[in-house]
């Protein structure tokens, strides 16, 4: 499908190059309180991508339950700030803005 094919290529070296890069990472370093425009936290932390580690910092929803703790953020990073230099076409498919939705849920220890 056009999906596959898209999923594949994106996995070359012309985009994350998954074979010399096969994951990204994020360990948060501080978590302060933020109610602006909805949430409730603001997360700074080392995000490690296609060997670029920057420290970003974004908005998030962090709910505490009883049994778990939820994290809901969507914030933009720049490719090109990463190392992801694929120009693209003329089309403007491909834009430097890159959107990240996170949603997270991680069991609490009783």
């Amino acid at each position: 499908t056009d999906e596959d094919q898209l999923t594949g290529h994106l996995k070359t070296p012309d985009f994350f190059d998954v074979a010399r890069y096969p994951k990204a990472t994020f360990v948060s370093t501080k978590i302060e309180p933020n109610t602006a425009g909805g949430v409730t936290h603001s997360i700074t932390g080392n995000f490690d991508l296609h060997g670029v580690k920057k420290s970003i910092t974004f908005p998030a929803a962090i709910r505490v339950a009883p049994d778990s703790v939820s994290v809901n953020a969507e914030f933009a990073i720049n490719r090109k700030d990463f190392g992801l230099l694929y120009p693209g076409k003329a089309d403007d498919l491909i834009r430097d803005g890159v959107v990240i939705k996170l949603t997270l849920k991680v069991p609490r220890k009783p």
